[in-house]
């Protein structure tokens, strides 16, 4: 089939923009609740879509991205047509885990909300590049925070469905007991019947007009073992986002290379920013600045090669573990243990 010059070169924006350009994106799929919603309300989503610029015909490509620019206006319009000011809270009903690819799957099968958190902060570039989930633990806390990026400016009404997913997703995991103490967002109070549905469907005391989007929970709850966990199935699906993600990197991204030779490095121990800027012929400075530029930092691709590695080796291995600690780059088995069970939840031996 002909595909006339300009539909090619649109299609290929949205299906292969990479992590990280100067265009933030988000998968397609995340539009499905709203394609939906304004379908049941009468009006069609197709024509929206076009109106906007959006490939309609893309909401069932699994990876396939659009701009956030673009559906920020599509949700501008949809609220403007539908005088909907909660609208997002509503599409959130048509959402489902495989919405978010394998990530939404391998967080039903977390162990606990504080694995399952991990795994959206760890994989939430795949959703989207437009934001990043933060996590943070103070002595009785548990804090998930979602950062805007700078060049993004997504709807009100995307964030709202996204939070109130994270804030409900105890009920998701089976354990609806296990809520937040609190949830923060930026945006405005909304009014009259709107702020009555934010009220039902964030299952915590919701603040506007703060300087952070974030849910905060007491530390046990997050600790408290879900009903539906599933290890193995878990870990088999971290494989799937990891390999996703490698395919929207740029074939050449720093952090890919930087990635291989941190790989080979590992075993002679940890290495330093200073090491990895002499390997790529830049300042020390200058590889954390563009590091930061593609979403990450040595630190954390040296953290996702220690938990992808260490998780294969004890389970399809059986070296020491104080070997594999050592090829990983730690000091000892105990350093080793302590990131097992940051990771996991359990220590090298439960593991294996």
């Amino acid at each position: 089939m002909h595909v006339p010059e300009r539909q090619a070169h649109d299609f290929a924006r949205h299906t292969m923009t990479p992590l990280h350009s100067d265009t933030p994106t988000a998968l397609t799929s995340w539009m499905r609740g709203l394609a939906r919603e304004l379908e049941l309300r009468g009006l069609s989503s197709s024509a929206l879509f076009a109106e906007v610029g959006l490939d309609h015909s893309l909401l069932d490509n699994p990876e396939a991205r659009y701009p956030v620019v673009d559906t920020t206006r599509l949700w501008l319009r949809a609220v403007e047509l539908t005088g909907d000011e909660a609208l997002g809270l509503k599409a959130i009903r048509h959402i489902t885990p495989a919405t978010f690819h394998a990530v939404g799957l391998s967080v039903m099968a977390s162990e606990t909300l504080e694995q399952a958190f991990g795994r959206m902060s760890r994989f939430a570039d795949l959703v989207t590049d437009a934001s990043q989930i933060v996590i943070s633990t103070r002595e009785s806390t548990f804090e998930v925070e979602l950062r805007i990026r700078d060049a993004s400016r997504p709807a009100h009404q995307s964030v709202d469905g996204f939070m109130a997913l994270l804030a409900n997703a105890g009920k998701g995991l089976g354990s609806p007991e296990l809520i937040p103490l609190r949830v923060e967002l930026s945006r405005p109070e909304p009014q009259g019947e709107a702020l009555d549905l934010f009220n039902k469907l964030f299952v915590a005391p919701v603040s506007f007009g703060q300087p952070r989007i974030a849910l905060v929970y007491a530390l046990h709850t997050v600790q408290t073992r879900l009903k539906g966990a599933n290890p193995l199935v878990a870990e088999h699906l971290d494989q799937a986002s990891l390999a996703a993600m490698e395919r929207l990197k740029p074939a050449t991204s720093l952090s890919r290379m930087l990635k291989n030779w941190a790989r080979e490095r590992l075993p002679h121990g940890t290495p330093t920013i200073e090491e990895a800027a002499q390997q790529v012929n830049m300042s020390a400075r200058n590889l954390q600045r563009k590091l930061a530029e593609e979403g990450t930092s040595l630190a954390a691709l040296i953290d996702d090669i220690r938990q992808t590695e260490c998780l294969r080796r004890l389970k399809h291995t059986q070296d020491p573990l104080t070997a594999i600690a050592l090829d990983l780059g730690f000091s000892d088995s105990s350093a080793f243990s302590r990131a097992c069970k940051r990771w996991y939840g359990k220590s090298p031996s439960e593991l294996r």
